[in-house]
Order: structure tokens, then sequence, then C-alpha cells
């Protein structure tokens, strides 16, 4: 931290010349994105569907919103001048790189809304606030979509990406989620799911082009399950477990898509840090009122099985990001040859370095300090390897310290994708529904 102060004196000492100052000017810094999420708009419970050519819905179709609000946290010294950038994508998120799935004239926008943050706030100092659809902003085909964000005259490489979902509702959906086994890696129960989207009621789509089906857990848009050929093994992006997958045609009308040996994992560990008595503003971390220990699949009172953040109750003016010490115990069961990571809906469900903990092999448990936005969190720990060259995590786990528990009552997302020939030809959603085995 002294060292930091160092510079920061240097560079105020060598924008005095005029040369230093052009200097400095062009090799400025980018801002610093703290956090970015994405929810139906004025429900933060609400996933990030959005619901394109609403008058035709199907009666029933509840999963989804007429728009979306994007919420971007940055530290900087001023509003900085970012650019969002639509981005279409196929069912496993690639770029789709089909110009006609955009409206050439609403696919990027300078973002205008900020709002500054509370003046006591040490972590970020901007909020940008981004609706979706908008009149520079619009969605006009359905399927998998990114926001990109942009420092404007340096858009070589985004800053932060928000995920949604758009759909062109065309079908009814239907989502059963049963029990199932698996063989764990670790020493956990065998205690799985497996999930069947049933659907029917297709319009406009023949049984060939309805191709795929990708399922989440909800709130977790980084860990898709991707079912899609005639049968096979469904793969998660992050964990890489391979899963048994079939689909059956429409046999009376329905086509299915099922996955099985999907691990129930545990219900998530919940930090309600909405409270500044037992939160203050402080730049010491406050360590949380006792250290974490394996659960080994039993709920704690401190649980909930839903994954979203919530906010909505914190005032304005304490509207802030507090430091907080995570502490794991893992009772002398360390893990040798894995990295173990927090995750949760502080970073989105999206594992990094950033939220990797380093075990303390003096006081023998685990820590983490970071900076936690004041609200109510839902999180577990995962163990999986960091990938140091590109700052990736894969073979993630949430089954090492939580364990896994049948009476779980995790939400499950189901999208049902179909291929378009219109414009092209992309990925679009035709149907979408959720369901829990509770």
């Amino acid at each position: 931290m002294k060292l930091l102060h160092l510079t920061a004196f240097f560079c105020i000492a060598v924008v005095c010349s005029p040369a230093a100052d052009t200097l400095w000017t062009s090799e400025r810094l980018p801002p610093l994105v703290r956090m970015v999420r994405i929810y139906g708009t004025g429900d933060e419970q609400q996933p990030p569907v959005l619901l394109i050519q609403s008058s035709s819905a199907p009666a029933g179709a509840s999963l989804g919103s007429l728009s979306l609000t994007i919420e971007l946290d940055v530290a900087a010294s001023v509003p900085p001048d970012l650019v969002a950038v639509l981005q279409h994508c196929t069912a496993t998120w690639e770029p789709d790189n089909n110009p006609f799935t955009l409206d050439p004239t609403a696919a990027r926008a300078v973002v205008l809304d900020w709002r500054m943050a509370p003046p006591q706030s040490r972590y970020y100092t901007h909020r940008a606030v981004v609706q979706i659809p908008s009149p520079t902003l619009r969605v006009p085909v359905g399927g998998n979509w990114k926001v990109l964000f942009y420092e404007l005259g340096r858009e070589q490489r985004p800053l932060a990406e928000a995920r949604f979902f758009a759909i062109e509702p065309a079908a009814e959906c239907m989502l059963t989620v049963l029990t199932d086994f698996y063989q764990p890696r670790h020493r956990a129960a065998p205690s799985a799911r497996i999930l069947e989207a049933s659907v029917g009621n297709v319009r406009g789509y023949t049984d060939a082009q309805i191709t795929t089906a990708v399922f989440y857990r909800m709130h977790r848009w980084y860990e898709p399950l991707i079912v899609r050929g005639t049968q096979g093994t469904g793969r998660s992006s992050l964990s890489l477990r391979s899963t048994p997958t079939t689909i059956t045609g429409l046999v009376g009308g329905i086509k299915r898509f099922r996955i099985e040996g999907i691990p129930c994992e545990n219900d998530y560990r919940r930090l309600d840090a909405q409270n500044p008595g037992l939160f203050p503003r402080s730049t010491t971390p406050i360590r949380l009122p006792m250290a974490d220990l394996r659960r080994r699949g039993q709920f704690g009172l401190w649980s909930t099985s839903q994954a979203a953040m919530l906010t909505s109750s914190v005032a304005p003016s304490d509207d802030e990001y507090v430091p907080i010490e995570f502490i794991l115990d893992p009772e002398n069961l360390p893990v040798p040859n894995e990295d173990v990571f927090v995750v949760g809906s502080m970073n989105s469900w999206h594992p990094s370095p950033e939220w990797m903990m380093i075990y303390d092999s003096t006081q023998r448990y685990y820590r983490l300090r970071q900076w936690v936005r004041r609200g109510q969190h839902a999180y577990m720990y995962a163990t999986g390897h960091l990938d140091a060259d590109t700052g990736s995590v894969r073979s993630l786990s949430f089954e090492e310290f939580e364990g896994n528990n049948s009476a779980s009552g995790h939400t499950f997302v189901a999208f049902i994708y179909a291929r378009s020939l219109q414009a092209g030809g992309y990925d679009t959603i035709i149907a979408a529904c959720s369901g829990t085995a509770l």
C-alpha cells in the first residue's frame, strides 16, 4: 500500500510539465470494473431473460421480463467514456458472426446514465445503469446475448460483459426434476438430479430445427449443461463433468431433452451484509463471526436455496462495498492438489483469480479478503484448477467442502433452442421453463 501511495505522488509531480502531461494522458489506466450484474427490471430475483414479441407468448409463459437492467460499478476519477455493444452468441456462448442478427442502428450505445457512489465509498466511485431494450440497444432476435463494455477509443478488449437470454416464444415447455445417482469425485453423497425438459405446441419450427436444450442453476449463467444432437454426453464448461444425455423426438407432439447425473449440491451459504452496525464502514476487513466449516451436506443456520443478490432493502446512502475476510476451516483436511474459491452472487457465480483463497499453513485455514457489495448474498466454497495463463477456472466442484444434499432446493432453468432459417440462420430460444425437485 505504501508503494501505491508513492507511485501516486510521483505521477502528480510529473504532470507539472506539459510534456509529461501528454505522456500521462496517452498512457492513462482504464477504469476498474468492480462488478457487473443483470436482472429483470424491477425485481432482483428475476433472471436476465428478455421476452420479445411478447404478444405471441403462449399462455402461462411466466419466465422472463419485458426489460432488463444492467448495473456496472467502476472506480474512476470521473465517469468514464464507456460504450455498450450487443453481441449475439450461439447456444454455447460462442460469438455468432452473423451480422443480420443485429439491428445496425441500435447495437451500440454510449453509456450515459451514471450515478455517484455514496461519498464514503472507498471501493467504487460510479455506477452505470443500462436498460435493455432502449432506443439505442434493441434486441431483434432471440438467443444468447452479451453486452460488452469498452472504453471509448480502446475497443480491442472488453472491460466487462453481461450475459442475458432473449426468447422468441414459439413453444411451451415444462421442466421436470427427478432424483438420480452419480459417481462423486470427492467423499460426498452420490445424490444427483435428472433434468428433463418437455417441449410441445411448437409453432413454425420442424423437429429437425429444435436442436438443443441448455440447463442452468438459477442465476449461475457461467455453468451451462448442454444437451444437443441425438444422444451422448452433456458437459458443463466449468466443471468439465460429462453426464449422460438423451433426446427423444416428437412423440405425440412432445420432444424431450434429458440430462442425468447432475449433483444435487448443498443449499447456499447466506451472507447478510446489509446492517452497517454489523458491517461498519472500514478499510480493515471484517471477519465473519465464526470460521466456516465443512458442511458435508448438512444445512446450517445461515443457508438459502436462492442464488440471487438482494440489495433493494439497502438505503442509497449505504449502497457501498465493505471489506470482508472469509475464513474456511478445512478441519485438517486441506485440498493439496486443487485451488479453493469463494463463488457466489457477489461475483456473479463466476470464479476468478481475485476470488481464490490462500491456505495459511500456520493457522491451518483458508482465507480471503475481498470487497462485497452491501446486501444479502448467497455463496459457497468451490475447488478447481486455476489456469494461470488465461485466468479461467476448470474442474469446478462444490462438493469438496459443501457436501451433496438431496434435500437442497436449487431452482433449475431450461432454455430450448431452435435453428432459425431467417436472417442467414441463427440459434434462437423458443421456450424457457424452470423447476425444482422440492
